[in-house]
C-alpha cells in the first residue's frame, strides 16, 4: 500500500483546526455539549488519521453518524426553509434555520470524515 500523502496530512490538520474552531463556537450554544463532542471527535480524529490507520474505522463510523443526524435534521424542516436561508436569514423561522446550520456543520463533518477515511484505509 502506499504511503499518506502530504497533500492529505496538510487537509487533516487544517479540518483538525476548522472543527477546533467549531467546538469554541459551541461555547454560546443553547446545547454546547453535544455539539462540542461530535465536532471534537471529528478533531482527535483528524488529527489521528495521518498517522494510525485504526483511527479511519472510528472517523468511518463517526461520519456515517454525523451524515444520518444531518438527515434527521432536515427532514422535518425540508419545506420550510432553503439552503440560502442559512447565510442570508437572521430570522430563525420557529429554528429551522438553527437546524438547518446545524445539519450543514454535521454534513460537512460528515463528508470530510467519510472520505477522509476511505482514503486513509487504502494508504499504510
Amino acid at each position: 500500500m502506499a504511503p499518506v500523502s502530504r497533500w492529505f496530512k496538510l487537509t487533516c490538520w487544517v479540518m483538525a483546526a476548522l472543527f477546533a474552531l467549531c467546538v469554541a463556537l459551541q461555547h454560546n450554544d443553547p446545547d454546547p455539549l453535544r455539539w462540542m463532542l461530535i465536532y471534537g471527535a471529528a478533531l482527535v480524529v483528524s488529527v489521528l488519521l495521518p498517522m494510525y490507520r485504526a483511527a479511519a474505522k472510528v472517523g468511518a463510523i463517526l461520519g456515517a453518524a454525523a451524515l444520518v443526524w444531518t438527515v434527521m435534521l432536515l427532514i422535518p424542516i425540508w419545506d420550510k426553509v432553503s439552503p440560502s436561508d442559512a447565510f442570508l436569514k437572521m430570522s430563525e423561522k420557529g429554528g429551522a434555520v438553527e437546524d438547518l446550520r446545524e445539519a450543514g456543520g454535521l454534513a460537512i463533518e460528515g463528508l470530510w470524515l467519510a472520505l477522509a477515511s476511505w482514503y486513509r484505509l487504502r494508504r499504510a
